[in-house]
């Protein structure tokens, strides 16, 4: 069996990436979260049949480094790099996009000379794995789905627990709970289950627009959307167009789960049964807090309430990546702070408005103003670091994202210390104390009539 080394911090494409190489070329596949990872692995053993890195790992040239420590060390495995950030040469295979599946596995089975009618002809095991990861947004499975029972050391029972046609999803959670990874397929279906799971979130993402989705759903699949878009962001710095088709359906989506919740506390309970992420929770309850000030503002109306949902939508990518590595993190000036983060980390924390706003420079029809508001939204008219004074001399959608965003993190931190109940007024009155302008006293007294 070939052994490939994939690098990669990223834990939804390093699933993606697993199962299809073992399902098409019959690659058992190792994963290192960095370059140094890597490199410890390589000096124990190089007998790799190939080497794979995303491009840019916490914006060092992963690619780069790999590639330079094969030659320095006179190792001839190949190398393909997912992503055309890295400074590697031009006969070093690059994969263009992080969810582009089908150029890995195609870059991967030339490598190891594996034919198509090798991959469709590979001996398998009767039943075949397949994480149960990928199987929680299947809304119809096109085959029987099995769990596997150990009856002995040597022997094993396949116990049906899905037939073809049944949704898994809700009952997959149960055995997502009792901590099973791995469901069982019959090894002639494989290639049409595994192509039917890597799609699922693009697949999902789509269907959103349709009636009938629930807000729950919305609520799970935008989560899953936006770390698509803060990872090709992050790594490319560029919107390309399945950034543009995926972040559509998912502002859309915000906005119609935001019109459906009358009260806060309905947002909350959302978050709260998806268990959701810190920053993505922060930023859906700022939207909603967002809206609502425009709607109760004299000078808001429909067209302010699609802007603060793009510039919500895509003012903290760049933090995504941060959050994702260090889940404990909460309030992005006191994370400044934290001995977790290195200085790369903490540069990209101050930078992450003006990154932001860069990215989005080139999306078509921009919505007027929203990079500059996307770069304003922490008080600094460059984009760079957080304000300490809050000064009149930005837009007053910038007020509403700060106002907003400090509300949000004023409910948060009551939310989390059980012990102390703190009042809409009082909260109100904290916030009349930090921000003393008028400009922002007049967007503060808008929360008086927001429904919690």
């Amino acid at each position: 069996m070939s052994q490939a080394l994939i690098i990669s911090n990223n834990e939804v494409l390093s699933d993606l990436y697993i199962v299809n190489l073992e399902v098409y070329t019959g690659t058992n596949v190792t994963i290192k979260r960095s370059c140094d990872e890597a490199i410890k692995l390589l000096e124990l053993n190089p007998d790799f049949d190939v080497i794979i890195s995303l491009c840019m790992l916490d914006d060092i040239d992963s690619g780069a480094i790999i590639y330079q420590y094969l030659i320095e060390n006179d190792l001839e495995n190949p190398l393909i790099v997912i992503g055309k950030k890295s400074d590697v040469p031009k006969e070093v295979p690059q994969v263009a996009g992080s969810y582009d599946v089908k150029s890995l596995v195609r870059n991967v089975a030339s490598v190891l000379q594996i034919s198509a009618k090798d991959m469709v002809d590979r001996s398998v095991p009767e039943y075949y794995p397949v994480p149960i990861k990928l199987f929680y947004n299947v809304n119809s499975v096109p085959c029987d789905i099995y769990y596997r029972v150990k009856k002995s050391m040597t022997d094993s029972e396949y116990l049906k627990i899905f037939t073809k046609s049944d949704a898994p999803s809700p009952g997959i959670k149960k055995y997502i709970d009792e901590g099973v990874h791995t469901l069982y397929v019959d090894s002639t279906m494989r290639l049409e289950m595994i192509n039917l799971a890597s799609q699922c979130i693009l697949s999902e993402l789509k269907g959103l627009e349709a009636e009938g989705v629930s807000d729950e759903k919305k609520i799970e699949i935008v989560e899953q959307g936006i770390e698509i878009v803060s990872d090709r962001l992050f790594h490319e710095k560029e919107v390309n167009a399945e950034i543009i088709e995926i972040s559509k359906t998912c502002m859309k989506s915000v906005k119609d789960v935001v019109e459906n919740a009358p009260k806060l506390k309905n947002i909350l309970k959302l978050l709260t049964s998806n268990r959701a992420s810190y920053l993505y929770s922060h930023s859906i309850i700022a939207t909603f807090v967002a809206t609502h000030i425009v709607k109760t503002i004299s000078w808001g109306g429909e067209s302010h309430i699609d802007k603060i949902n793009f510039v919500f939508f895509f003012h903290d990518m760049f933090l995504a990546p941060i959050y994702a590595k260090h889940p404990d993190l909460r309030y992005e000036e006191e994370a400044l702070f934290s001995n977790q983060l290195n200085d790369a980390e903490k540069e990209t924390i101050l930078d992450h408005a003006k990154l932001a706003a860069d990215a989005l420079a080139k999306y078509p029809r921009l919505p007027l103003g929203a990079d500059q508001i996307i770069l304003q939204h922490h008080g600094m008219t460059n984009g760079q670091g957080f304000a300490m004074n809050f000064k009149d001399d930005i837009s007053p959608l910038a007020k509403v994202m700060i106002i907003a965003e400090a509300f949000t993190e004023e409910l948060l931190k009551t939310l989390e210390d059980s012990s102390e109940v703190v009042t809409k007024k009082e909260m109100i009155k904290s916030m009349h104390n930090r921000f003393p302008r008028h400009t922002y006293k007049k967007i503060i007294e808008t929360l008086t009539e927001i429904k919690l």
